[in-house]
């Protein structure tokens, strides 16, 4: 639908509307950065989902996806961490597994997935509390003071204290990164939209297994939130809040 044009000439282009949906100001002292899922788990290699599909024989899928977690979506998210830091902006972390260790705490889904997993011998590549798989990546961990929320189902909102916390820094903006696009992150976004804050997709602080899921990610909450780069959010960030918000069309 995004791909409509006018069917006579002069018509207004039926979906710029967005750009006043999302056209507000980014105030470090209401933005937040949210980083979904970046843990060892879901984002580095021998670990959790990459682990479990290298060993089912999708090794060159886990590769070009750990390719842009590294060489992409990890350098964008450390701009947008100094940013966020140097303006005392809050910075937030979500992971994603079981806190109970048995997956009870899990929703059925994932506990059937548990079980197909375990029926043909192999570990579960979901992260269990208090082991490595639930670490937040070194090169972007947390400083002292930054909140790591454990939640055991896609969408941060419904499954850890993410909005109690959010309500508690005074965040009315979110800036979203992680993994994966259409997955988690396309979660938790939708949801702070539905629940009234202002989003943005930092798309280049984002990553799915493939190109392409990344896109459908990306057109998927491209209704509910601004997309634009991580450079372009840190303008933002730093701008005085006079300025106008630079959106991903701006850049083209």
């Amino acid at each position: 639908m995004s791909d409509l044009s006018p069917h006579h000439p002069g018509a207004e282009p039926l979906f710029t509307y967005r750009e006043h949906q999302n056209g507000f100001e980014l105030d470090a002292d209401s933005t937040a950065l949210v980083l979904v899922d970046l843990q060892y788990g879901s984002a580095a290699d021998g670990y959790g989902f990459n682990r479990v599909y290298r060993e089912l024989g999708y090794g060159d899928t886990v590769d070009r996806y750990l390719e842009r977690v590294q060489r992409t979506v990890i350098p964008n998210v450390q701009l947008l961490q100094r940013a966020f830091r140097d303006a005392g902006a809050p910075v937030i972390f979500l992971t994603v597994g079981t806190i109970t260790g048995d997956f009870s705490d899990m929703t059925p889904r994932f506990r059937r997935a548990v079980a197909f997993w375990e029926a043909r011998g192999m570990e579960p590549p979901y992260a269990r509390f208090g082991t490595r798989e639930m670490d937040v990546l070194d090169e972007i961990a947390p400083v002292a003071g930054e909140p790591v929320i454990p939640k055991t189902g896609a969408s941060g909102f419904t499954a850890s204290p993410l909005e109690r916390v959010l309500f508690n820094v005074g965040a009315r903006s979110l800036v979203f990164g992680g993994v994966a696009t259409n997955y988690c992150v396309q979660s938790t976004l939708r949801d702070a939209a539905d629940r009234g804050f202002d989003c943005v997709l930092a798309e280049d602080a984002c990553a799915d297994a493939t190109p392409a899921i990344h896109q459908v990610g990306i057109d998927s909450v491209s209704p509910f939130c601004r997309v634009a780069s991580a450079a372009a959010i840190v303008d933002d960030i730093t701008r005085p809040t006079s300025g106008s918000p630079t959106t991903a069309e701006d850049e083209t």
